[in-house]
């Protein structure tokens, strides 16, 4: 009878011991995950960034930012109407473009964009992409080649251009655009900030009013 107690007690005993460690080490977890959270506050997105390129003033009262997305119709049916509105201000106001990528072509773009950045011709390549979204745009087959016929038009280094697709700073900035615009709020493209507050409503007038208020500060 005590042989059999005692085979019924060891199973207790040892569940009682685990149970302790268990409360134990669960004792410890919270000031571990506080030590690491005390360490590592979330990063703040912001609308600028380093290496944007910008188009106007460096001494601008009014920066507008836009996030956009190469292969988005939108952006394109917006873009005449962006670059009559920026034209209007030729001494108050800056653009510069953030990326927001949604569609299958629109990374490979991106990448071009960068591409043709590094060499000065970002804004070049920009009006390429919008203007002539129709010739590379929602197609299957791989676009980089209509890209390399762009870069060709603007009499790039194709060396140096073709490098683009697998450059490692391009990619992060890329997921950097995408990861923060996400953090700002943007839910679609184009999606405008003047001077770091978002454009709720997206029209000529709009922006004009926002990029007036901004002036009239």
């Amino acid at each position: 009878m005590k042989k059999d107690i005692k085979l019924l007690l060891y199973p207790l005993i040892a569940l009682a011991i685990f149970a302790g460690i268990m409360i134990f080490a669960n004792k410890e977890k919270p000031s571990e995950v506080s030590q690491v959270t005390e360490a590592s506050p979330p990063v703040q997105a912001s609308v600028l960034r380093e290496g944007l390129y910008f188009k106007g003033p460096e001494n601008a009262k009014v920066t507008v930012v836009e996030f956009f997305d190469p292969e988005c119709e939108g952006c394109a049916a917006f873009h005449p109407i962006l670059k009559k509105l920026i034209a209007e201000y030729p001494s108050n106001v800056r653009l510069a473009t953030r990326y927001m990528l949604f569609h299958g072509n629109s990374y490979p773009a991106a990448l071009a964009l960068e591409g043709a950045g590094k060499q000065g011709k970002y804004w070049e390549m920009y009006n390429f992409m919008l203007e002539r979204q129709n010739e590379w745009s929602h197609q299957k087959e791989p676009v980089t080649s209509i890209f390399e016929k762009f870069a060709k038009e603007l009499k790039l280094n194709m060396e140096e251009f073709n490098k683009s697709y697998e450059d490692f700073t391009f990619k992060a900035t890329l997921s950097k655009d995408v990861a923060e615009g996400q953090q700002l709020g943007v839910r679609g493209t184009p999606t405008f900030f003047v001077n770091g507050q978002i454009l709720m409503n997206l029209s000529y007038d709009d922006l004009k009013a926002a990029i007036d208020r901004e002036l009239a500060r």
